[in-house]
């Protein structure tokens, strides 16, 4: 009887265990075949940490993760593009040992991940003397001397791209590229990218590579750069009888469309070629576009949320792979260093729904919507939108589809993404898409079916006005409430519009809490409540820190701003501190219009003034920004210019924050920071009227000073009516004393 209990139990264990498995190959949606779903790109990451990560990568809905290559030998903090230039073909550098790549293999096969190891199979260092033994012969590689060229094949399979090109058509080349695979395969990896494929030769060309070291049992993708060369549609279909392979310049096409305000649709998609969309990768951008010198590595300049959108709408297609590149923390080349985690931002909801949406649709049809104002990717079971340029924040409509039905299930949808109403029919989609420019909408638990109120500006609205008007929608209810800040609550039955924000300081939050009551899918009554947040924001006023800074204001709706200037009378003078595409500008604040205010004050030791600048964002210019001669725009001294065009000087001098001795008997503080807690602390040279962080300031709404009313204030004390004031959050300090009372410290230095 023991016996007979203790094989029960091992069976339900066991039971039990390929549940588990089943519920962890499934509980993220992950799909069963990589071509199927979505690729995240951990470069340069330790294999330890992508394998920490493994979860997380999980949850964001990406069914693989591909490392940077593996082979022997280079070490930590070496530049990136050495592993690119391979010593042997034995796994094992300073990303992990063999027992690391076999731990990540595991461990992402609990979570139902797959791996992608990136493989250097073209070409090996450009000095054999930085090679193993194995790989000194001459007789291993092409004897062509060229260099390459996309018009001429033979070129292209048989220069060397700077360095030693492998004889991938040698049975002794094939067999020592076949076992390091193999040996892969044996760790558990599930699929290879190659490297620079373009460059080894097919059967057709007499180069049997692609036969006998190609293994057909794991996923392969090839990297192939802008074409393969002459005849690109007849060689494209070969190499896709072996892997799949990259669809670049669709990918580039697509983000440099988003990046410069405009959207397309077809940039460069092979598709439109013959080329089937089970046999492409596609990208944002990769490691090339990101981590080369700028004349090739333009998106590095291109910021992240252009990446997203555009990333986005590839993730749309179907049968399409698409590939998400995890930053580095460094931009310029020789910074990237391998073996150092990159950005996590794969987690952000607008990549992890898109993401879930493309796994959700996976085999649907996909129908691109294309405006001036946005691009689509319509599914039978989900859309995602991305909006053009720096639009953010809108209320868009357009076709489900071609507008005529079957496309997106009708209903009403919560945007996975920024939270707002989206109404569909089978003609149109709309609603409000949120501030990343992004919007998800897809069937799975996505469609309201419980009690809900949704809002109109979206959940984490920001405003400067002096009130906020706010609709309050109810679904599926029979009855609803809102509650401002936790005042009484309105009870309403299907809408109603409130206005907020009167009597609420600016930097402070306002909070509508809601509840829902209605039936669940058995047609019991229930009740569900939420919160939305809104900050009502004070707009900014330009101010100058000096009368004789030099310096100017830019307010526009785009980010990453930066400012290229120079004195074209003199080429000798120099105003900018970092290369092209210049010195990144300060964020100061918002405009009225909701725009965003940036700062440059020039803090070099040119004397003079510049002439000319030119304004970029993400490493772009901005429209008008540059006339043909690329001569950029004037520069005006403290000048106030929108979107590029100069409107007006600044001439106030920064004192919204203190008070002149002798004009008034107290210090006013705006408090644009937000801080909990204000402090002045009073030096006069000799003593400090009391000890750090010195006398707290006070809120007083109806305080008037300098054209402004409500301010934190505090009385000047006797005898400091000369003093130096320090505005301080309270946090613990030095006192300060004759040595360091710095006049680059003091907020009003009393003369």
């Amino acid at each position: 009887m023991k016996k007979i209990m203790n094989q029960g139990v091992l069976m339900l264990l066991m039971l039990f265990a390929f549940a588990s498995g089943v519920l962890a190959d499934n509980k993220y949606g992950l799909k069963d075949k990589i071509q199927d779903g979505v690729i995240l790109h951990c470069f340069d990451w330790k294999l330890s940490d992508i394998q920490a990560e493994i979860p997380n990568i999980a949850m964001a809905g990406f069914t693989a993760v591909q490392t940077s290559p593996l082979h022997q030998k280079e070490p930590l903090n070496s530049a990136w593009y050495m592993t690119y230039q391979p010593y042997d073909y034995i796994i094992g550098n300073g990303l992990g040992s063999e027992s690391d790549l076999k731990a990540l293999c595991a461990e992402a096969h609990k979570y139902g991940v797959k791996v992608i190891v990136d493989v250097v199979a073209n070409h090996t260092n450009g000095d054999l003397n930085y090679v193993a033994p194995r790989l000194k012969d001459t007789s291993l590689y092409h004897d062509y001397n060229g260099g390459t060229n996309d018009g001429d094949r033979y070129s292209i399979t048989h220069g060397r791209i700077g360095m030693w090109d492998l004889k991938t058509e040698d049975p002794r080349v094939q067999t020592i590229i076949s076992e390091y695979i193999q040996s892969l395969k044996a760790c558990g990896v599930d699929g290879i990218r190659w490297d620079a494929i373009k460059h080894i030769g097919l059967p057709s060309e007499g180069d049997s590579f692609m036969k006998n070291v190609v293994d057909q049992t794991m996923y392969n993708y090839g990297e192939i750069l802008n074409t393969p060369g002459p005849n690109a549609d007849q060689l494209y279909k070969e190499y896709t009888q072996y892997m799949s392979v990259t669809d670049n310049t669709y990918g580039n096409g697509v983000t440099q469309s988003f990046s410069n305000g405009g959207v397309s649709s077809s940039t460069g998609n092979l598709t439109y070629r013959g080329i089937a969309a089970n046999k492409l990768v596609y990208w944002g951008e990769s490691h090339d576009t990101y981590a080369n010198d700028p004349g090739d590595g333009w998106s590095k300049y291109v910021d992240q949320n252009y990446i997203d959108r555009s990333y986005a709408i590839m993730v749309g297609n179907n049968d399409a792979t698409t590939l998400y590149f995890s930053r580095p923390e460094a931009t310029e080349k020789n910074s990237i260093k391998f073996g150092v985690k990159g950005s996590t931002h794969f987690t952000a909801p607008e990549v992890a729904e898109a993401n879930h949406m493309h796994n959700i649709c996976a085999g649907e049809p996909n129908y691109c919507v294309h405006t001036d104002k946005l691009m689509a990717q319509v599914r039978k079971s989900g859309v995602v939108i991305a909006l053009s340029g720096n639009k953010a924040g809108q209320t868009i409509s357009f076709a489900n589809g071609d507008g005529k039905g079957g496309w997106l299930m009708a209903g009403t949808y919560i945007d996975k993404v920024g939270g707002g109403i989206f109404n569909v029919t089978d003609a149109t989609i709309s609603g409000t898409v949120g501030a990343t420019g992004i919007a998800v909408l897809y069937i799975d638990g996505n469609v309201i079916k419980e009690p809900n109120v949704a809002f109109n500006p979206v959940d984490g609205t920001s405003f400067s006005d002096a009130t906020l008007s706010v609709t309050a929608t109810a679904f599926n209810a029979t009855s609803a409430w809102i509650q401002v800040n936790g005042g009484d609550k309105k009870t309403f039955t299907t809408t109603t519009t409130i206005n907020v924000g009167a009597d609420v300081d600016y930097g402070k939050d306002i909070t509508i809490t809601w509840g829902a009551t209605g039936k669940d899918e058995n047609n019991a009554e229930i009740t569900k409540t939420g919160s939305v947040t809104y900050k009502k924001v004070k707009a900014y006023e330009p101010v100058l820190e000096s009368a004789d800074e030099v310096s100017c204001f830019l307010e526009t709706a785009e980010t990453g701003i930066k400012i290229w200037v120079w004195d074209d009378n003199d080429a000798s003078k120099k105003f900018n501190t970092a290369d092209w595409p210049g010195d990144a500008m300060e964020l100061v604040g918002k405009s009225a219009a909701g725009k965003s205010v940036y700062k440059w004050t020039y803090s070099g030791t040119t004397t003079g003034q510049p002439t000319n600048i030119i304004f970029t964002h993400g490493g772009n210019k901005f429209a008008g920004a540059s006339d043909s001669s690329d001569k950029g725009v004037e520069f005006k001294n403290h000048g106030y210019y929108v979107e590029t065009k100069y409107t007006k000087e600044i001439t106030k001098v920064n004192h919204n924050d203190i008070v002149l001795p002798g004009t008034d008997k107290f210090v006013y503080f705006d408090n644009s920071n937000s801080w909990a807690n204000v402090y002045c602390y009073f030096y006069n040279g000799k003593t400090s009227s009391t000890t750090w962080p010195g006398v707290k300031m006070t809120y007083d709404a109806s305080a008037s000073h300098n054209g402004k009313t409500g301010w934190y204030k505090v009385e000047i004390p006797a005898g400091y009516t000369n003093a130096k004031f320090f505005i301080n959050d309270g946090t613990q300090g030095t006192a300060i004393n004759a040595t360091n009372a710095s006049t680059t410290t003091v907020v009003n230095k009393g003369e």
